[in-house]
């Protein structure tokens, strides 16, 4: 999950130093292949576990003996930490995701004691307003025109600007989570990743099924991003949009099966390379926010200014490097017994 936010979040900081440079097949081709696989694909995937993590978290203070309305309180109070975590990251960095993550804690802590039933019924509600607001991209897409053409303004504003532009966009972005979380929050009921091995033919139908959907309905908004369908109207934009946003939960539901596949398939004691995914993905808010500080140094115009030098191709590059270091630097943290600094602060701040 790291690795593609790392490839969708570099490119963000692309720029010319004196001009505007045209991508070459090459950076076509790439950011073709994160349509495919990466954009509107990993955030599903993310905000799934998201919510199953919410879920297992308030099933473990239950256990506990903590009251519902205690468990909620400290589900909101960690969403208000995430939520300034992600102002603060935006303010001192640029595009984030904790915002997101920490306004849906807020609305959906109440969630967790909602019926099967209800939780479906809401999570259909939110997938159709997350197919409207795809709708609307796709056809402002289309009318502004499918470019990636890289101009010679900087993505790095004042920070400022940075939190004024995020709280705009937040609004539409914050509908692309609730779906996710809602259908973790039902999937750690049945401890779906949990006991993966209870689920096997389940697992493996979503594997197949969700990543098939969200490869095929991906192709025509990938094909125009790219270019390599040209000038198609905005009533097509805006359908294949649509298609791609939503079949982007179906993919998301897939990788996450996938990986509850591939579990069953780890032996113990475990290669040192899946020890370091996991302990990554123990600290992946300590590393997520490691890769914005990076990609900062790395490429903004103030610093080495890398940004101004590569395209996509480059781009997609400095962020397999990134996870690569930042995947040694968890193994590290690993083998030394540190848990990730961004994680204990998070724990003591929300109690």
């Amino acid at each position: 999950m790291l690795l593609f936010i790392a490839l969708a979040h570099s490119c963000l900081l692309l720029y010319a130093v004196d001009d505007v440079r045209v991508p070459g097949i090459g950076d076509r081709v790439t950011v073709f292949l994160g349509d495919l696989f990466v954009n509107h694909r990993a955030r599903p995937m993310f905000v799934l576990l998201f919510g199953y993590g919410l879920a297992q978290l308030a099933l473990r203070r239950r256990g506990r003996g903590d009251s519902w309305p205690a468990v909620r309180r400290l589900v909101r109070r960690r969403g208000l930490w995430l939520l300034l975590l992600g102002l603060l990251h935006v303010a001192l960095l640029f595009y984030d995701v904790l915002t997101m993550y920490g306004i849906a804690s807020l609305v959906l802590a109440g969630a967790l004691t909602w019926s099967d039933a209800r939780l479906l019924r809401v999570l259909r509600l939110a997938l159709v307003g997350v197919a409207m607001a795809f709708a609307v991209y796709g056809v402002l897409s289309a009318t502004e025109g499918f470019s990636l053409v890289i101009g010679p303004d900087s993505p790095i504003f004042t920070p400022w600007d940075r939190v004024v532009e995020w709280l705009r966009m937040a609004a539409f972005m914050t509908w692309q989570v609730l779906p996710g979380v809602l259908l973790g929050i039902w999937a750690a009921r049945r401890r779906i990743l949990d006991e993966p091995h209870r689920h096997r033919p389940l697992l493996a139908r979503a594997a197949v099924v969700g990543l098939g959907t969200s490869v095929l309905g991906s192709i025509p908004f990938a094909l125009m991003n790219a270019g390599f369908w040209a000038g198609p109207t905005p009533v097509v934009a805006g359908a294949a949009a649509v298609v791609h946003g939503v079949t982007g939960y179906a993919g998301g539901v897939g990788a996450a099966a996938l990986i509850g596949l591939v579990a069953l398939r780890v032996p113990v004691p475990a290669h040192p390379v899946v020890v370091a995914v996991q302990a990554l993905g123990q600290r992946s808010l300590t590393f997520y926010l490691f890769q914005s500080v990076a990609f900062v140094a790395l490429m903004a115009p103030f610093a080495l200014g890398l940004g101004g030098e590569v395209r996509y191709v480059g781009a997609a590059g400095i962020a397999l490097g990134t996870w690569m270091v930042s995947l040694a630097g968890a193994y590290w943290l690993h083998r030394a017994g540190y848990r990730g600094p961004a994680e204990v602060l998070l724990r003591r701040l929300s109690g």
